[in-house]
């Protein structure tokens, strides 16, 4: 889809302070064998702040970074991966309350990781309906990967989880960045990499029982072909990539960077710059090894740190390549009006 005055008005995040991969492997928390396979420097770890509070402050400074008025917001979207702090309760209304206003609505938008990108292409429909007037969305992100119910060292196989919050203003009427072009593919029979064999309960189990997303994902590959799977996920990713870029009307060599997901290496020398037919030093892998996997945040951090570290310049095209269980891949693409001083 090819959008017509939509924007980026500022990223906003709350990360807190890495702790060393290295030396989670010498305290017995990560194993030698992922510490090498994935190429993780660090993760972002947090004790002290709930994601809620995580989202709040990423919402607030974006928000100020903006200069958008918070009266002319009509809908803030939350998304997120795990728990939040209480269960049956409205995350999104608890942000929105301390940041855009009461009056707001505020919705929990569960895609899994995807939601950090596909969130934008929400964003961007709902502005472009102009359902409810206003100007401005605003976009949150938020997760702590806190025992017992999780392990960040080993929840997934492909990944380690860091901690942070992330907010995205989306505007008509001007931004430091225009949003040229979304496209989302999806194949749903993959869902079952994060669901495995394991039957429905009642309630969660995860007090009890660490969730295993790498077991669950290996019960279903094991009732499948590995190659096969891989491969209806490569499918799903370059749809949307070649949607996207072609809806821009632009070509992989015309994009200076891309916002990757910070899930970390693969085994082998394929990785996911490979695929996407760009540099390694195009994409975010350097600042993303820093940080671990973000959940949903790692496009709107990405964003951040590319603008922060003036790692673009007026008229650069960035790409935000985005993905998760389900199977989702939306791929945003931006245009850079030009680079604010935060």
């Amino acid at each position: 889809m090819r959008w017509d005055d939509i924007h980026v008005a500022a990223v906003g995040t709350w990360l807190p302070e890495p702790v060393s991969a290295a030396d989670a492997v010498r305290d017995g928390r990560y194993t030698r064998e992922r510490y090498e396979t994935f190429g993780y420097e660090s993760v972002l770890r947090t004790a002290e702040l709930a994601p809620p509070d995580m989202a709040v402050h990423a919402a607030g400074s974006a928000l100020k970074r903006s200069g958008v008025d918070p009266e002319e917001f009509s809908l803030l979207i939350h998304g997120s991966l795990w728990f939040q702090g209480l269960d049956i309760w409205p995350t999104a209304s608890y942000i929105a309350q301390r940041t855009v206003g009461r009056h707001v609505p505020a919705l929990d938008v569960q895609q899994r990781c995807n939601v950090g990108v596909s969130g934008m292409e929400l964003a961007a429909a709902h502005l472009t309906s102009g359902l409810r007037g206003g100007r401005a969305v605003m976009l949150t992100t938020a997760d702590r990967w806190s025992g017992p119910g999780v392990n960040r060292w080993a929840l997934h196989d492909m990944s380690v989880y860091g901690d942070g919050g992330t907010a995205v203003v989306v505007t008509r009427g001007g931004g430091f960045a225009r949003l040229l072009a979304t496209a989302t593919a999806a194949d749903n029979s993959l869902e079952g990499l994060a669901r495995g064999d394991e039957p429905f309960r009642t309630a969660s189990a995860a007090a009890a029982t660490p969730v295993d997303l790498t077991l669950r994902s290996h019960a279903y590959i094991s009732a499948g072909d590995d190659s096969e799977i891989t491969m209806r996920i490569a499918r799903t990713m370059i749809r949307a990539k070649k949607e996207a870029l072609a809806d821009a009307g632009l070509t992989t060599a015309d994009l200076a960077k891309i916002v990757t997901p910070a899930t970390g290496r693969r085994k082998g020398d394929h990785q996911l710059h490979h695929m996407l037919g760009v540099t390694e030093q195009q994409t975010t892998w350097d600042y993303g090894r820093t940080t671990g996997h973000v959940g949903a945040g790692d496009w709107a951090a990405g964003l951040a740190h590319l603008v922060e570290t003036r790692a673009v310049a007026p008229g650069d095209k960035v790409m935000l390549f985005g993905g998760g269980a389900g199977y989702t891949c939306t791929v945003a693409v931006l245009e850079i009006s030009e680079v604010p001083q935060w």
